[in-house]
């Protein structure tokens, strides 16, 4: 008990040094604004729903949320629910009108429901809130209707994800690295089929991907796609935006592509149920050996590989070139949105606002991320930190890894980390960049899209993932293009083209 104790004294301190200095300040800035502070003599209590993923949320009673308690006299309760589950959990809440006061909403959510207010305005305050406002203006302004911000955007790194492979299964048969869609093909065959793990099973693949619940798109082939000329959802084709459910012949060959995958072993055979990150633990897992790997992650997910198999070793590679020296690979527009509850005490909405914006500050950036001086790390020269054993424990960067983050590239580089890692990581964003496969539509709204778009989505990629399986001939992409056409996509079409030129 007394060590309990002990221990619970010790952890208070820090927090109490590491915050002390700060809430000075933001006194201090509540007497120059006071309308931005707003009066913190209130402890309110602030309920945000976040996506979840691999290992879940923190408990309750956690040092990060007792130091944001403390800072902004809150009682923070993060409801943290699983990535695969979010949708629903989200559109059950609609269907209740009951929201949390702050929550992540995808970008078709936000799009839906942006105009029944139900999102709290924040252009009026915004100005009262310098890190805020300082979010770049174009990424700031995406999916909001002029002269209003009803959601603010959650940072992604466009071209972040670094397809891999494993380098020692290809040496073990004698493989080289895959540079053409091919090649790609023949070596996750033979992943599927010659026993790379040397364990005498076939329980091995090459390739898999998932499809998103949400969007209905295919998550993780990005780069066979974009090898066929398939567009990122979205291609500009005679000055005209033209969704990708129309390009039946770039969709023939690919489908073609994927289902030889499929018939002969290379492709997952479970990849219709594939939830969320089921591709990068069936690769840590030892189960398929070509994967999009997070390079900020990149030393996690190598440390489980290799926990598996001692002596593996992944490598980073180019997206393979299709049939006419098309590439591409993962490439995401921060589209998605953090939203406040617009039927919530405007004490709270002024109490959350001042907590994001501090978020994007310097001193709440570094928190976010690094967590809290002598708990999670410690100083031990002036370019020198050291990452204390409670930060592995606490996992003190989920507010920066899943809630909220500043637009930076770097905003999973810590600053206890080698130089040399950094650099690592850079590059490989920098060889993702060369490959960026944009969606030429980001941004741009349609109501028929709002309204049917995850009916017609969902119909076309139940077609595509039959043609896969061979449920069904390849010949059957030609309907569910006419389908999804008649279906509101033709009406999509026009209102995606107005909207570019407003």
């Amino acid at each position: 008990m007394k060590k309990i104790l002990f221990a619970g004294i010790s952890l208070l301190l820090p927090l109490s040094i590491a915050f002390g200095c700060s809430n000075q300040a933001s006194s201090g800035k509540t007497a120059e604004n006071p309308a931005a502070a707003g009066d913190m003599s209130e402890k309110l209590e602030i309920t945000w729903m976040v996506r979840a993923f691999q290992g879940g949320g923190w408990p309750e009673k956690h040092p990060m949320i007792q130091a944001l308690n403390e800072k902004f006299n809150i009682d923070l309760k993060i409801q943290w629910v699983p990535a695969a589950n979010y949708q629903e959990k989200l559109n059950v809440m609609a269907a209740s009108n009951d929201f949390p006061d702050i929550f992540f909403v995808s970008y078709n959510e936000f799009n839906k429901w942006k105009k029944q207010g139900l999102f709290l305005d924040l252009q009026p305050s915004l100005a009262q809130y310098p890190n805020l406002a300082a979010i770049p203006k174009e990424q700031l302004e995406k999916l909001n209707p002029e002269g209003h911000i009803y959601g603010l955007p959650f940072y992604l790194t466009e071209a972040r994800d670094s397809l891999s492979i494993r380098e020692d299964w290809l040496k073990k048969l004698n493989l080289q690295v895959p540079t053409t869609l091919d090649e790609l093909l023949e070596v996750a065959k033979a992943f599927a089929t010659q026993d790379p793990d040397g364990n005498g099973q076939h329980d091995t693949t090459g390739i898999s991907f998932y499809i998103d619940p949400a969007t209905h798109k295919i998550m993780e082939a990005e780069h066979i796609m974009a090898g066929f000329g398939l567009g990122n959802e979205w291609i500009e084709k005679d000055g005209k935006l033209m969704p990708y459910q129309t390009q039946v012949e770039e969709w023939k060959n690919f489908l073609t592509y994927m289902n030889k995958a499929y018939t002969e072993g290379a492709l997952d055979k479970d990849f219709a149920v594939n939830k969320v990150r089921a591709v990068i633990e069936k690769f840590e897992g030892n189960k398929i050996g070509i994967s999009y790997l997070n390079p900020n992650q990149w030393d996690e997910s190598i440390n489980k590989v290799t926990q598996l198999a001692p002596n593996a070793v992944v490598t980073p590679i180019e997206p393979p070139k299709g049939p006419t020296g098309l590439t591409g690979t993962w490439t995401l527009a921060s589209l998605d949105k953090v939203a406040i509850n617009k039927h919530i005490d405007e004490n709270k909405q002024q109490r959350i606002l001042k907590m994001l914006d501090y978020f994007l500050s310097p001193e709440g950036s570094d928190f976010i991320k690094h967590g809290i001086e002598g708990v999670h790390y410690k100083k031990i020269s002036e370019d020198k930190y050291e990452k204390l054993e409670a930060a592995d424990k606490d996992r003190q960067n989920l507010i920066n890894n899943w809630a909220y983050r500043p637009f930076d590239p770097g905003i999973q580089m810590y600053k206890w980390e080698e130089p040399e890692k950094h650099e690592r990581i850079r590059s490989m964003f920098a060889a993702n960049e060369k490959h960026k496969w944009s969606n030429p539509a980001a941004g741009l709204e349609s109501d028929t899209l709002n309204k049917r778009g995850a009916t017609l989505n969902g119909k076309f990629m139940e077609a595509v993932t039959k043609i896969i399986m061979g449920q069904q001939p390849v010949e059957t992409i030609e309907k569910a293009s006419a389908d999804w056409l008649a279906g509101g996509g033709e009406q999509i079409i026009e209102e995606i083209n107005a909207s570019r030129t407003q």
